[in-house]
Formats: C-alpha cells, structure tokens, sequence
C-alpha cells in the first residue's frame, strides 16, 4: 500500500507561500501599531494636562487619559489588523462580539463592574490621592486610583489593592491623616497659649 503525500505538500507549500507574501504587510502593520501606541501615550498625557489645567481635577485628567489611550490603541489595532487582512472590515468585529457579548459579559462580570465603579468614583471624586479611608476594615492612605482598583497604604506602611467595586458599594469613612489628626491639638494649644 503507497500513501500519496504530494496533496499535503502541495498544501504546505501554498501555506508557507502564503504566510511569506503576508510578511511585508505584517511588518508595516506591526509599525503602525507601535506608532499608535506612541500616539496613545502622547494624547494620555496630553488629555491629562489639559483637564487638569480647565477643570483642576486630577481623577477626571485619569480617566479621560487612560480612555484616550484605549481607544487611540484600538483604532491602531483595526488599522494593523486592516492592513495585514484586507478583507477584515470593523463591522465583521462587532457582528462577532455581537454574538459572544453575553458570555464575555458574564465571563467578564467582576472586571466590568470595577471598572464602572471606578469611572464613578473618578468622577464623583468622594476622597482624592492622600485622603485616609478606612472601608471593610482597611484602613490607609489613599495612593492611586485606577480604573479597576484605588491603592491604598495602610498605617504599617502594606499596599493594599481594593477593587473599585468595594469602594462603591460599601460605606467609606474619608478621615483625616493620623499624623495631622495627633498634630493639629499640639498647634491648637500653642495658639491658645
């Protein structure tokens, strides 16, 4: 018995063939990739100085940065991906994310709910960087808030990472430092005096 591997080589060959004509476009979308995620960068911070300098609130200058990136970096990834498959049009994206967005939603339900949470608490601002907070038991300085999670420095001087979610849906006590909170009745009484 005489197996016949001309098919399957004849197949490999136009794979491979295939693949190495795609090479030039590969490289010219991996550039522009990288060139988008430069732009990103810039526009974050560009974002960020100029809400901080109309508005002076730095939570909202996050946001609005870190949004900016996401979407400068998506666009550049549709390019890319629009260079190397030509075919390949957004529309075809969304139709699939159509079909698998319930089961990303609930795959993704955790890290959704922080995120939004996060986009709330940017913007309504209920404690800012430096303020101490004390919620479900930790207690700490306020370090970063991020989109997902507000790190916080706790008196023994542990990062502790809350997600955003937490901080939403739970009571926050927004305190003053305890250095300030010692060192304010020492100042009071020297006025006094």
């Amino acid at each position: 018995m005489k197996i016949d591997l001309s098919t399957a080589f004849k197949s490999g060959h136009r794979i491979i063939q295939n693949a190495i004509s795609l090479l030039p476009n590969m490289a010219v979308a991996i550039v522009i990739l990288i060139l988008f995620i430069f732009i990103a960068s810039f526009a974050k911070s560009l974002v960020r100085r100029v809400v901080q300098r109309r508005q002076r609130r730095h939570s909202l200058a996050l946001l609005l940065g870190q949004l900016t990136n996401t979407a400068v970096v998506i666009l550049g990834f549709l390019i890319a991906l629009s260079v190397v498959a030509p075919s390949f049009q957004a529309g075809d994206l969304i139709k699939m994310l159509g079909v698998g967005s319930v089961a990303i939603g609930f795959a993704f339900q955790n890290i959704l709910q922080n995120f939004l949470a996060g986009i709330l608490l940017l913007m309504q601002e209920p404690f800012d960087l430096g303020d101490w907070i004390s919620v479900t038991g930790i207690e700490g300085r306020v370090d970063d808030i991020q989109t997902r999670a507000t790190i916080v420095t706790t008196k023994e001087g542990n990062k502790v990472v809350i997600p955003n979610a937490t901080l939403f849906t739970n009571p926050v006590a927004v305190m003053k430092p305890p250095a300030e909170t010692e060192s304010k009745p020492e100042a009071m009484q020297t006025a006094r005096v």
